[in-house]
């Protein structure tokens, strides 16, 4: 006689319970826990792989134009391809917009038709799990699991094995040497990788720039370096893309990169690339509006037009594709090739206000853009940063919405340049640029403040250090007086009242680190900063003051003396 069933299933039917399974009643709620029968989470839900990382992922994808890019991806193919052991990883490198990323969807599709991608990742700033480097082994991972089914089982062990494996408390280095390195290697015969026959899979992973972690990108790449001294027969190599930021450059020069290949996209004339793309794209477009093209002769445009054209591109990939969005995304596409070509610089106004309408108008990008416009000199993105008190991945976020007009370099101690100086003008002529003028007087007294503000925050040392801090010890001055020469008439007095605080902090409490770093400057510069606030003082004299306006001269006078005691402490230095 059976056992009758307990009390808690007698109503229930058409169910059946497993030797060891074993109930636990909390309340209303049945927990079982202990049953043969529950199945094993399938190891895709193990690893939850970001499948937008990959390179089948949907939606618009960058990828190098057939004809294009040539040189760059026969060097990367030969060095990854290669048994220099030199070159197991190949680092490409270069300024946002130049094609980094097409070239590394390339590379990826090319390995993978030939079923030697293990895997890959782009990464992408703001776009969730692809801007965090959490999800890139378990990615990587699953991956490789597709394309070495023997692997499976040894992953689905490894994560038996170690159910934190994939937790925050788990290091990259032990995750990729327990789902990356001991699954291929445990799965690859050490005599074919050794064998002439054998052919390299390969890793891509893209802009590592892009990556939110940034400690986390560098400890990463640690992990890759380390990886192969130790492996002489690891059967892949690795293609990464990014810009230099200065968390990956450091990696990269360490000593360890000696398994590191280099290659800066930069290095490589793009123009007969940018060529083949323009042929192709003006052809569509001719095509696409065939009834309203019917007119315009052929070739349309010109070679005269087209190697216009290239002049204006440059070298970025970004700046033409604009070019063409511009052309192409109206019903009259050869009135706005005309319009383009025939006024000159100002033929690109089209294509600023087209780029700047999509950005995203924020404050800061305009702080950026106006601070860009008026200095003497291009600055890097981490002078901006410091200077503008502004994160530094914010200015890069910034400077990314607008890197089809300003060219962001592939190191962000690079100076920002402008891929045509015809960008100022537009943004500094209001007639031009409308909604999107950048006023350079307001401007330079904007950056008059900053440069105060960040003496005012500069901790207590006898000098002030750095090209960001020597910048605003000698340049405040020349910024108020360029500021008001075209203000005075209309003064705005909660800039002044600024400007009247901060000078009065820069003199109360940073006097003597301001007196000794200018001791260290060269009598042209002493000479130039006293002027600039001679004629400053002269300026406000001539308007109708305030009280603020007499509070700013009165300190403009103490700084005239100030200057001078320096100066003539310099000469008596100089004389004994």
């Amino acid at each position: 006689m059976s056992p009758s069933p307990p009390a808690l299933f007698q109503k229930a039917h058409d169910f059946t319970i497993s030797e060891d399974a074993q109930f636990n009643v909390a309340g209303r709620d049945v927990i079982v826990y202990g049953s043969r029968s529950s199945a094993p989470a399938a190891l895709h839900d193990l690893l939850s792989p970001v499948s937008n990382a990959t390179h089948t992922r949907a939606g618009h994808v960058a990828r190098c134009d057939p004809g294009t890019r040539l040189e760059v991806i026969t060097q990367i193919e030969q060095r990854l391809n290669g048994s220099d052991r030199r070159a197991a990883i190949c680092w490409l490198s270069g300024p946002a917009g130049y094609g980094k990323s097409a070239v590394a969807q390339t590379i990826a599709e090319r390995y993978a038709a030939k079923g030697r991608l293990l895997g890959c990742f782009f990464f992408l700033r703001g776009a969730g799990e692809r801007s965090h480097i959490s999800r890139l082994i378990p990615t990587l991972a699953h991956q490789v699991s597709l394309s070495v089914p023997a692997v499976k089982p040894l992953l689905e062990k490894a994560l038996r094995d170690e159910p934190a494996m994939l937790g925050p408390s788990v290091s990259l280095a032990h995750q990729f040497q327990k789902l990356i390195i001991e699954p291929i290697h445990s799965t690859t015969s050490k005599v074919l990788v050794f064998s002439h026959l054998a052919k390299q899979k390969i890793f891509v992973i893209d802009a590592l720039d892009e990556c939110d972690d940034k400690a986390e990108m560098a400890a990463f790449i640690d992990v890759l370096l380390n990886a192969f001294p130790e492996r002489s027969y690891l059967p892949f190599r690795v293609l990464l893309t990014s810009r230099v930021e200065e968390h990956i450059r450091k990696k990269f020069v360490h000593a360890e990169a000696r398994f590191l290949y280099h290659l800066d996209l930069g290095n490589f004339d793009a123009r007969s690339d940018i060529q083949v793309y323009f042929t192709r794209e003006f052809a569509r477009i001719f095509d696409e509006n065939c009834q309203m093209m019917q007119r315009i002769p052929k070739p349309w445009p010109s070679a005269k037009d087209l190697s216009e054209l290239l002049d204006k591109a440059g070298r970025s990939f970004a700046f033409a594709m604009t070019l063409i969005q511009f052309v192409g995304g109206g019903s009259m596409p050869h009135e706005a090739l005309q319009q383009l070509l025939e006024l000159g610089a100002d033929g690109l106004d089209p294509i600023y206000k087209h780029v700047l309408s999509s950005a995203s108008g924020t404050t800061a990008l305009y702080q950026i853009l106006g601070t860009i416009m008026i200095l003497e000199d291009n600055k890097s993105i981490s002078f901006l940063s410091s200077l503008l008190n502004l994160q530094h991945d914010k200015v890069i976020y910034e400077l990314l919405g607008v890197q089809s007009i300003i060219k962001i370099p592939g190191d962000d101690n690079e100076p920002i340049m402008l891929y045509h100086t015809s960008l100022r003008d537009f943004l500094t002529l209001k007639s031009r640029s409308e909604q999107y003028f950048i006023d350079p007087p307001l401007q330079h007294l904007h950056l008059a403040i900053h440069c105060l503000k960040h003496l005012a925050e500069y901790p207590s040392k006898d000098f002030f250090e750095g090209d960001v801090a020597m910048y605003a010890c000698f340049s405040w001055p020349h910024h108020i007086f360029l500021g008001f020469q075209e203000q005075t008439l209309n003064m705005d007095e909660t800039i002044t009242t600024s400007l009247v605080t901060l000078i009065k902090s820069l003199l109360t409490f940073h006097s003597k680190t301001w007196y000794n770093t200018m001791l260290t400057f060269e009598v042209l510069q002493k000479t130039r900063m006293l002027e600039c606030v001679r004629d400053g003082k002269n300026l406000f004299q001539t308007s109708q003051g305030s009280i603020v306006t007499r509070n700013f001269i009165m300190l403009l006078e103490q700084i005239i003396d100030f200057c001078e005691t320096v100066s003539n402490r310099r000469t008596m230095l100089l004389k004994s």
